[in-house]
C-alpha cells in the first residue's frame, strides 16, 4: 500500500495479512485468558467486589493501553511484527487508538471476529471497522537490515584483493551478485541455482575482462570483498 504523506512523500507499506492478524489476536487472547484465570483465583481468595473490578480493568483496556504505549503494537502484534499505522503516514493519535478500541467490541467480541474478517477482505487496505473509523490499518514492520542485506562485506585488516578489475563494476552489479550469493547459500542446491551462480559469474567475468577458475559461489564472494576493499580505499 502506497501512502502519500502530508509532506508529499510516498511511502510503501506492506499491509498485514489476515493470517498474521489472526495469529497475533490469538496470542493476545491466550495471554488474556491466562490473566483472567489468575485474576479469578485472586478474586476468589479475597472475596471482594472492588478487587474483582480492579483486576478486570487490564483485560478490558489491554489493547488500548498496549497500542498507546507500545507504538501501535500489542504483544501479539509485536510477536508477528505488525503495528497500527495511519493511512496518511502520520503517527496515530490517542483518538485513533480509542476509536479502534471502541469498535473492537463489534469487530471482534460481539461477532467473534467475523465482522473484522469480512471488512478486512472488503476494504482492500486491510481495515476492520475500527480501522475504517480511525483512518488506520495494520502493516508489517520491516526487520532491521543486516549486513547480509547490503552490498557491504566484512574484511580482515590484512585482506588482499584478488581482482583489482572490480573497479569497472557498479554498485548494481555487486547488489545483484550479493542476491545471487545469498540464494546459493540459503536455497537447496539444484540445477537452477547452480546455473544462476554460473551465469552471474560469467557476467562479472565479461565485465571485468577476465576468467577465473574459482567456483561460482567463491568467485562471487571474492568479487564482493574485493569491491568493498577497492572502493573503501577511494
Amino acid at each position: 500500500m502506497r501512502i502519500q504523506t502530508t509532506q508529499n512523500v510516498e511511502i510503501d507499506f506492506e499491509v498485514a495479512g489476515l493470517g498474521d492478524r489472526v495469529l497475533a489476536g490469538l496470542l493476545d487472547y491466550f495471554l488474556l485468558v491466562c490473566y483472567l484465570m489468575v485474576a479469578g483465583i485472586a478474586t476468589a481468595a479475597v472475596e471482594s467486589t472492588a478487587v474483582a473490578v480492579l483486576l478486570l480493568l487490564p483485560y478490558f483496556f489491554y489493547f488500548l493501553v498496549c497500542e498507546i504505549f507500545f507504538n501501535g503494537q500489542s504483544i501479539g502484534k509485536k510477536a508477528r511484527r505488525l503495528k497500527v499505522a495511519r493511512l496518511d503516514g502520520v503517527q496515530p493519535t490517542l483518538g485513533n487508538y480509542v476509536l479502534r478500541w471502541l469498535l473492537r467490541f463489534i469487530d471482534i467480541d460481539l461477532t467473534l471476529g467475523m465482522a473484522a474478517i469480512l471488512t478486512v477482505f472488503i476494504s482492500g487496505k486491510g481495515q476492520r471497522l475500527g480501522d475504517l473509523a480511525a483512518g488506520t490499518t495494520v502493516i508489517k514492520v520491516k526487520p532491521r537490515l543486516s549486513l547480509r542485506d547490503t552490498i557491504f562485506a566484512r574484511l580482515d585488516d590484512d585482506y588482499t584483493p584478488t581482482f583489482h578489475q572490480v573497479e569497472t563494476l557498479e554498485e548494481s552489479d555487486i547488489a545483484t551478485a550479493k542476491d545471487v550469493l545469498n540464494t546459493l547459500a540459503t536455497e537447496r542446491k539444484s540445477h537452477t541455482t547452480l546455473l544462476l551462480g554460473t551465469k552471474m559469474k560469467t557476467v562479472l567475468e565479461n565485465k571485468m575482462g577476465l576468467q577465473s577458475d574459482l567456483p561460482p559461489a567463491e568467485f562471487l564472494r571474492t568479487v564482493i570483498k574485493d569491491y568493498n576493499f577497492v572502493k573503501g580505499k577511494v
